[in-house]
C-alpha cells in the first residue's frame, strides 16, 4: 500500500489550489492528474490491518476525497458551448474589438471553477490535436490561455503587468511602453484565451476604477484574442453602465454579452433533475465501504439543496468534508447524521437557518392545536 508522495514532488498539492500567476503554473494545471480512485481491499482484510497501514490508506482515501471529481454540471456545459462558438468566431475576426463574454453570478456558485475547468480542457483539446504546437522545441512558446485574478482596486498599469508577469515580460517603464510589451507577447504566445475573474474588483466610481474599465476596453480592441471575465453583481456594476451614462461610458455593454450563472433551483423538473445529477456525479465517486449506494441522490437531495442554497461549491465542500469525516470517524457513509455534524460557511449556515425556520414556522400552522382537535372530536361526536 502507497501513500500520497512528499509534498513538491510529482503528484504533490494540486496546482489548481491557489491561483495561477504565471504561464507555468497554468500549464501544471492544465496538465496535473487528479489522484486516482483507490482501489478497496475487502472491507475485512481493511480492519485486519495495522494501525499504521491503515492509518497510510485513509490519507490516500481523504487525500482522493479532497479532490472528489468537480461536476461538469448542464451549467457547465452550457457555457463551454458559448465559450466554444465564440472562440470560433473570433479566431480569423478583422482587427478591432472582439465580442467577449461576462459571466455573473453571486458568490459560490462557481463561477471561477467553471471558467478553470473550460479553458483547462480548451487547453487539453489543442495539446491533443496540435502536439507539435507544445514540443520542447517550443516549451513555452505557445500560450493558449492567460487566466488573470484581478486584485481589489487595480489600476490599468497593475492589469498590464499582472499579464506581463504571466508571460515573463518585463514589467519596467511606463504604462504605454509594458502595454505595447503585453499585446505583442499575446500575439507571439498565440494566446487565444483571456480571462479576468473577479471584475467586481474594479470599482468604476473612482478614477482609478474607470481607467481600468477603459483599459478592458483597450485590450478588447487590440489584444488577438477573446476575453472573458467573471465577477459578483456586474449588472448593476459601473463596468457596463457606468452609473447610466452614454456615449464612452457604455462601450463594454456593447463588446461583451453578460450571462448568469445562478444557483440550482428546484421549482421545475428540469431544475430538480439537474441538481439530482449533479449530487450523483459526485456520490459515485466515493471511496467508502459502508455508504449505501444513491442514498444521497435518491433520499437527500432536497436536504443538499437546503444546506447549500443550491451552491455547487457548498455541496463541494459538504460533501468532501463529510466523505473525510466518515472514513476518520470509521462511520465510512455519509449519512444525515455526518452531514448535519459540519459547518459550512457563515453564509451557508445562515441561509439554511432561515430555511429550517421557515419550515417550522409553516409545520405549525399545518399542525392542529389542542383546542381545534378537541372541537373537532366533539363536532364529530354530535
Amino acid at each position: 500500500m502507497t501513500g500520497p508522495p512528499p509534498p513538491g514532488e510529482d503528484g504533490g498539492a494540486h496546482p489548481g489550489l491557489a491561483e495561477p500567476r504565471t504561464k507555468e503554473d497554468w500549464a501544471a494545471y492544465v496538465l496535473y492528474e487528479p489522484p486516482p480512485h483507490p482501489q478497496l481491499p475487502p472491507y475485512e482484510t481493511y480492519l485486519a490491518m495495522d494501525i499504521g497501514e491503515r492509518r497510510r490508506f485513509n490519507r490516500l482515501r481523504s487525500r482522493y476525497h479532497s479532490a472528489l471529481v468537480l461536476a461538469w454540471t448542464p451549467a457547465v456545459q452550457r457555457f463551454e458551448k458559448e465559450i466554444t462558438e465564440l472562440l470560433a468566431a473570433n479566431e480569423e475576426a478583422p482587427a478591432g474589438a472582439r465580442p467577449g463574454l461576462l459571466i455573473d453570478g453571486p458568490p459560490t456558485v462557481g463561477k471561477s471553477t467553471l471558467i478553470k475547468m473550460i479553458a483547462r480542457k480548451f487547453e487539453q483539446d489543442l495539446r491533443q490535436d496540435f502536439p507539435e504546437w507544445f514540443s520542447s522545441e517550443r516549451l513555452g512558446c505557445c500560450v493558449p490561455v492567460v487566466y488573470i485574478s484581478l486584485a481589489d482596486q487595480v489600476t490599468p498599469k497593475q492589469i498590464s503587468m499582472a499579464i506581463a508577469r504571466y508571460l515573463h515580460t518585463p514589467t519596467s517603464g511606463t504604462k504605454e511602453a509594458v502595454d505595447d510589451r503585453v499585446l505583442r507577447a499575446l500575439q507571439a504566445s498565440d494566446t487565444q484565451l483571456l480571462i479576468f475573474d473577479d471584475l467586481h474588483f474594479l470599482d468604476c466610481s473612482q478614477k482609478d476604477g474607470r481607467a481600468s474599465n477603459d483599459h478592458i476596453k483597450y485590450l478588447a480592441n487590440h489584444a488577438p484574442c477573446t476575453i472573458i471575465g467573471t465577477g459578483v453583481d456586474l449588472e448593476n456594476s459601473p463596468l457596463l453602465s457606468e452609473g447610466g451614462a452614454t456615449g464612452r461610458n457604455t462601450q463594454t455593454s456593447g463588446r461583451f454579452s453578460r450571462q448568469l450563472l445562478a444557483p440550482f433551483v428546484l421549482d421545475t423538473a428540469r431544475g430538480r433533475t439537474e441538481w439530482a445529477g449533479t449530487v450523483h456525479s459526485l456520490e459515485r465517486a466515493l471511496a467508502l465501504y459502508l455508504h449505501k449506494p444513491e442514498s444521497l441522490t435518491r433520499r437527500h437531495w432536497r436536504y443538499l439543496h437546503e444546506r447549500t442554497g443550491g451552491s455547487i461549491a457548498g455541496l463541494h465542500t459538504l460533501l468532501r468534508r463529510s466523505a473525510v469525516r466518515a472514513v476518520s470517524e470509521g462511520t465510512e457513509a455519509i449519512t444525515r447524521e455526518v452531514m448535519d455534524s459540519i459547518v459550512l460557511s457563515y453564509a451557508h449556515e445562515r441561509s439554511y437557518a432561515k430555511v429550517r425556520a421557515l419550515k417550522s414556522s409553516e409545520a405549525k400552522k399545518t399542525t392542529p392545536t389542542t383546542s381545534t382537535r378537541r372541537a373537532a372530536g366533539a363536532e364529530g361526536g354530535a
